[in-house]
């Protein structure tokens, strides 16, 4: 069993109506994929708009951060990033411009 530590940006707190939140899946592992799955079953299409590009075909939002314990993931396996108990998982916006 995994219990994983989530934070959610203010792009993702309207729609997770929570900014902290705890995370317990049967398994020993997962992937970051399955995270993502079980999102979009919870929190809909609007979740998944937060974290696909609309123009790009199966690339990622532009402004979209993904932390895990302290590190940005991004490269083009990163849906496999394996989390394990205690992981701390942050989703985020990057904004520019002043």
């Amino acid at each position: 069993m995994i219990s994983l530590k989530l934070f959610f940006g203010p792009a993702f707190s309207p729609v997770t109506k929570v900014t902290n939140d705890n995370l317990t899946f049967e398994k020993n592992e997962i992937e970051l994929q399955t995270l993502l799955e079980y999102f979009y079953e919870k929190y809909g299409e609007k979740f998944k708009e937060l974290v696909w590009d609309k123009k790009k075909k199966d690339q990622f939002h532009d402004q979209l951060v993904i932390i895990i314990n302290g590190r940005t993931y991004r490269d083009h396996d990163f849906l496999k990033t394996p989390l394990k108990d205690g992981d701390d998982v942050s989703f985020l916006y990057e904004y520019f411009g002043g």
